[in-house]
This record gives structure tokens, C-alpha cells and sequence, in this order.
């Protein structure tokens, strides 16, 4: 049987055309113009299926399984936990993040610099948790197992002092919200920018589960927290439902001494904090 020519296709044009695979396009474009987005590549090379190829059935079954292979294969990234270190931040990138403003309940903001140096930090140490959206009901959750487990007693007893922060990702104006909604007795405050997440190399993930259920949800499932969190944000009123933060910004927890973080722990999915039983450990909390 002759082979068939098949010309070769310009870069901005799909080597398919199927309404599945043109959903498949659609979603990949939105997510790689994400700001910060992890991924970068294409699903599909523009000449994948344009050399090589005949009439037989064969040949064109398989590039065309081939094609979804590498779409499966692209997704599949959504699912795996971020590639990132927990590895400390070093003086060049305390210098940048120190420089990024933080803002309380009443839209008031100080440099993050001031929470670990100079004569407004509070304590010996200073233990930071960054939370992601303020709608999250996985970091909700994560926040009220901390509150149970340093109780206040626990709290003003460390053999070393150590002050209790929380930063959201979102509006200041959401912060009384997320008090109320968590039971939380440390101070909150806000960074809507984002700067600070990224100086610190905390990223973006579109992976809402990761490889298990963290302990600190044990009791919380998936579409329980998952429905909760969307249901709480069409609840909120006028614009109020989308300042709660990006909702693919992932955090993590810091541990600062002496003007420097001596311990760090970053997000790899969306409930990915790390373990009470690790920040009790951390903090010399341990029973």
C-alpha cells in the first residue's frame, strides 16, 4: 500500500482536531500562563504525528494513543508533589523577603523583616506558618490541630520563647473571617502579593490530595473540605468570594532564630503542611 504524504503543520495549529483534544489544548494554554506556574511545556509536539505516518490503520492507532499517552503524561504532573526542597533561605533571600510589606486585620503593615530582627520581633524565636487561601478548608483544618495542640499554657511555657505567626495569601479584610472560622489565638496577618511566598520559594500546585491524608485531617474527607470550601466562598458576599487568596498558592512553616531561619518545611501539594507531631518536635513541645 503507497504511504501518504502528510504536509507538515504549523506550530499554532493542533495535529488533532477532536473536541476532546481541543478541551485538552484549551486547559493547557490557561494553565502555562499562570503566574509562577511550575509547568512549562507543551502537551503535544507540532510534528508528533505529521512525519512518519502511513495509511495503515496500525500506524495511525498508535500515534494517536501516543498523543493521549503524553497528555495522560502532562496531567499526570498535577497529581505528583512538587520537586522542592525544604532547605533553608539564605541571607540573600531573607534580604528580598524582609522588604515585603504584611498587613493586620485593620489594613496596618510592617516589613516582614520585623517579625524576626530589630525591637519588634517578639520572642527568642519566631515560628511563621504560611497558609494558602483564606478559604482553604485543608489549611483550616491544619490550623485548628495546632490551636488543640499548643494550648496556651503550652505556648507560654516553651523553654524557649518562641512567637506564633500565621500569613495568609489573601485579603487583610479576610482575616477575622478565618479567625472565626479556625479558633486561632496567634496573630494573623496578610500578603495578597504573593511576593513573599516567592522569596521564600514557597510555588503553586494544582495537586489537592498528595501521596496520603496528612494526620491532620484523619477526620476530614476529601469532598467534605473540598464542597465546604466552595460553598463558604458562594456564601460570601459581593467581592468578598474572591479575596481570599490564589487558590493554587501552596505555603509552608519557618522557624526563625537570631535573625535567620534555622528550620523549614514548604508545601509540595494542598495539604501538605507538615505533621503537628513534627512542629511539636520542632518546637520542643514533645510530651
Amino acid at each position: 500500500m503507497p504511504t501518504i504524504e502528510i504536509p507538515e503543520r504549523d506550530h499554532d495549529v493542533s495535529p488533532i482536531s477532536s473536541p476532546a483534544l481541543s478541551r485538552v489544548n484549551s486547559r493547557t494554554s490557561a494553565v502555562s500562563s499562570l503566574d509562577d506556574s511550575p509547568i512549562s511545556s507543551p502537551v503535544f509536539s507540532p510534528t508528533q504525528l505529521s512525519s512518519g505516518l502511513t495509511a495503515s490503520d496500525t500506524a495511525t492507532t498508535t500515534s494517536f494513543e501516543h498523543s493521549f499517552t503524553d497528555a495522560d503524561d502532562w496531567f499526570g504532573r498535577f497529581r505528583e508533589d512538587l520537586d522542592i526542597s525544604d532547605e533553608c533561605p539564605d541571607r540573600g533571600q531573607l534580604a528580598v523577603a524582609g522588604q515585603v510589606p504584611v498587613y493586620d486585620a485593620n489594613g496596618n503593615s510592617r516589613l516582614f523583616s520585623t517579625f524576626f530582627t530589630g525591637l519588634d520581633a517578639i520572642g527568642d524565636r519566631q515560628f511563621i506558618i504560611f497558609v494558602r487561601h483564606f478559604y482553604c478548608g485543608a489549611c483550616q483544618a491544619y490550623m485548628k490541630a495546632i490551636a488543640e495542640a499548643i494550648t496556651m499554657q503550652a505556648y507560654y511555657t516553651m523553654a524557649v520563647p518562641t512567637n506564633i505567626v500565621v500569613i495568609g495569601c489573601g485579603s487583610p479584610s479576610m482575616i477575622p473571617f478565618y479567625k472565626q472560622e479556625t479558633g486561632c489565638p496567634f496573630p494573623i496577618f496578610a500578603e495578597p502579593s504573593r511576593k513573599l511566598y516567592k522569596a521564600l520559594g514557597m510555588q503553586l500546585s494544582l495537586n489537592l490530595t498528595g501521596p496520603k491524608r496528612p494526620e491532620y485531617m484523619k477526620d476530614v474527607p476529601f469532598t467534605q473540605w473540598q464542597m465546604r470550601q466552595w460553598t463558604t466562598m458562594a456564601k460570601a458576599k459581593g467581592a468578598k468570594r474572591f479575596k481570599g487568596g490564589n487558590l493554587l498558592q501552596i505555603g509552608g512553616e519557618f522557624l526563625f532564630q537570631d535573625g535567620q531561619v534555622v528550620w523549614c518545611h514548604r508545601m509540595k501539594n494542598m495539604r501538605g503542611h507538615a505533621e503537628v507531631s513534627i512542629v511539636k518536635r520542632v518546637l520542643e513541645l514533645e510530651d
